[in-house]
């Protein structure tokens, strides 16, 4: 089977190593963003840090126009970790077996946007990652399994980020034989559940020391700390980035 493997962040590149230490695992293509995309790094990873890998390396800036990539790879699968940019259908319908990719959240609960860091400000105990098929919607594909974890009350977002890549590893473990071998039963997701996070800004991530309490602030500061752009504060025109804080009860 000729699996591609399209990813632009940590995520990606830990469940590649994964992949890479199956023998029965032949990983024919990494595609991955290039130099010069706006978005060239994701949580610490560089263009270049793939080609450690072996596999043939594809730096592109946009997906949407690599229709005739793909198809000259000829997949059977595309293995979606950490991408950013919408898939259009003329490409998802390119490899027979489609794309699956990783969702942070126990879908159809936590669709959408900067998903770690919604569910540390939504104070969701029990989350965990969903491996699933990539659709036009989104996040909306049929689940093939998912694997949960706890989010503790004083974990940071690095913390949960680990979190996810424990359990990402575990799925792909788990299915990559029953999706080469055509065994994986995916499952609907119910729509009567689905919650979709919202998108973020920049913006949001400043603290609001007049209206917001400590309670949340310090929730902000935990969800917005590394590998993401930090909580801050500001004060004639600059700023203070927070990345780690306690709470003092007495």
């Amino acid at each position: 089977m000729r699996i591609v493997f399209l990813s632009a962040n940590k995520l990606g590149f830990e469940v590649l190593k994964e992949l890479k230490r199956m023998k029965s695992v032949n990983i024919s293509a990494i595609v991955t963003l290039s130099s010069n995309a706006s978005t060239v790094m994701y949580d610490g990873v560089v263009a270049d840090s793939w080609l450690e890998f072996g596999s043939p390396v594809y730096q592109i800036e946009n997906i949407s126009k690599e229709k005739r990539l793909f198809e000259s790879l000829k997949p059977d699968i595309v293995i979606v970790c950490g991408w950013r940019q919408i898939i259009l259908k003329e490409i998802l319908d390119i490899p027979p077996k489609g794309f699956i990719g990783f969702h942070p959240t126990l879908l159809p609960y936590g669709r959408g946007s900067a998903p770690i860091i919604n569910s540390i400000l939504k104070r969701i105990k029990n989350s965990g990652v969903t491996m699933y098929q990539i659709s036009e919607g989104v996040d909306d594909g049929d689940i093939i399994g998912q694997e949960k974890f706890t989010i503790e009350k004083d974990d940071y977002a690095e913390d949960v980020y680990e979190k996810v890549i424990i359990a990402s590893r575990k799925l792909i473990n788990f299915y990559i034989y029953q999706i080469q071998h055509g065994g994986v039963r995916a499952v609907k997701q119910d729509e009567s559940k689905a919650v979709v996070f919202p998108k973020r800004t920049l913006k949001q991530n400043k603290i609001d020391l007049e209206r917001e309490s400590i309670d949340q602030i310090y929730t902000k500061i935990r969800a917005l700390s590394k590998p993401y752009n930090g909580a801050y504060i500001e004060k004639d025109g600059k700023k203070l980035v927070i990345w780690k804080a306690g709470v003092d009860n007495q």
